[in-house]
């Protein structure tokens, strides 16, 4: 309890020592009215929104603000969480994006992740919301080692790479894969069985590390694949958790799992699972389209898992995300529609300070959300230019 107290008292001086510039306004849940943009002028002021809102040292949001109905969370290792993940995320988005100035402010965020990032731990027996920072921050780490050709800077990335590989080792269930609860017994390696989602994001950035040159264990891998691999159901959706018992259940038929499996889908196709393959993958995300209302209905609710299906806002922008990784696996000729299919999803949905956000969550929803669709435009443009 001394430590807690101690750790509390630590993050609240480092609230008062940099606090958001202002608190946000109190979140509306109707649609706010934006002006049109075009996808290039969308991208722009995404990024634009990005580079005006990071913070001196480098990362994204504070966790010193509240919403009034945030989540459950525990201060102060699950906002240090928060603040990792979207951070990854925005250097993801940065980098991706190219320009100079982009560059400069991923190379500073890369650096926040290399250093005091790698110091992000689980911050109760039952609560470990880390994976999601772990994750996060090795994928923008494995791009910008893959990018950057300074020795001394990629060294820097490595040794920060290698760090997160390490914590999601160290924090994989007992059964393969991560979860970022433990509600059965608090235990060093997670007793809870893992999330079919959360696993995919993890499996998803190990790919980027290893085809960046990192060293991945391969074992870590093997039981995070066959963890997913379980959570299939025939009809294409994937279960939320590893838990067989729970095939039936409403939040896991498709129009409850249209977030999910997406980032499943593209998991397995990365390291090359015999479970799925690039049709059945398109099949689902023609379900994504055809289904959407299901998942819409989620997005900016005030708690989680109300909407019909028990859908979250946040699987929102991080399920059309992982959507717009698949438009590359899809055959050419399919990619441009596919794209053109996808947009109307996201542009609608910016707001007027040049934000995108799902679910109210301190201060980091609309950086993640912002950064989330920026990378789901770039791959939208991508796809639309291939010939």
């Amino acid at each position: 309890m001394k430590r807690l107290a101690l750790a509390a008292a630590l993050f609240a001086a480092g609230c008062a020592s940099d606090p958001p510039p202002a608190p946000p306004p109190l979140v509306t849940y109707d649609e706010t009215p934006v002006r049109a943009r075009d996808l290039d002028g969308a991208m722009r002021d995404g990024v634009a929104f990005l580079l005006r809102t990071q913070r001196p040292g480098g990362y994204w949001g504070t966790g010193c603000w509240f919403a009034g109905w945030d989540h459950v969370e525990m201060d102060p290792g699950s906002p240090e969480a928060f603040k990792v993940a979207t951070t990854g995320l925005c250097c993801l988005a940065l980098r991706e994006y190219g320009t100079p100035e982009a560059l400069e402010a991923a190379r500073r965020g890369e650096d926040w992740l290399a250093t005091g990032g790698a110091r992000l731990r689980r911050q109760h027996d039952w609560e470990i919301y880390n994976i999601w920072g772990h994750g996060y921050a090795l994928q923008a780490l494995a791009l910008g080692y893959a990018r950057e050709t300074d020795p001394a800077r990629r060294e820097l990335l490595r040794k920060g790479a290698d760090a997160q590989i390490d914590l999601l080792r160290r924090y994989q269930t007992a059964y393969g894969g991560w979860n970022y609860y433990d509600f059965v017994a608090g235990t060093q390696t997670p007793a809870m069985s893992p999330t079919s989602f959360g696993t995919s994001a993890s499996l998803v950035a190990l790919r980027e590390a290893k085809d960046a040159g990192l060293a991945v264990d391969d074992l870590m891998v093997k039981r995070a694949v066959r963890v997913v691999e379980r959570s299939r159901v025939p009809n294409g959706a994937y279960t939320y958790d590893f838990d067989p018992l729970s095939i039936n259940a409403y939040h896991n038929k498709p129009k409850g799992s249209l977030g999910r499996s997406q980032a499943c889908n593209e998991a397995l196709l990365a390291w090359g699972s015999p479970k799925v393959d690039i049709a059945k993958a398109k099949a689902f995300f023609d379900t994504l389209i055809a289904e959407h209302r299901f998942i819409e209905c989620g997005r900016k609710r005030q708690w989680p898992h109300e909407a019909w299906y028990a859908t979250a806002p946040y699987y929102y922008y991080f399920g059309h995300y992982y959507a717009a990784r698949l438009l590359a696996r899809f055959p050419a000729p399919e990619r441009a529609a596919a794209a053109r299919e996808l947009l109307p999803f996201i542009l609608p949905h910016q707001e007027e300070d040049g934000s995108w956000w799902d679910y109210a969550m301190r201060d980091f929803h609309k950086p993640y959300g912002t950064a989330y669709a920026v990378l789901i435009l770039l791959r939208c443009r991508d796809a639309m230019r291939a010939r």
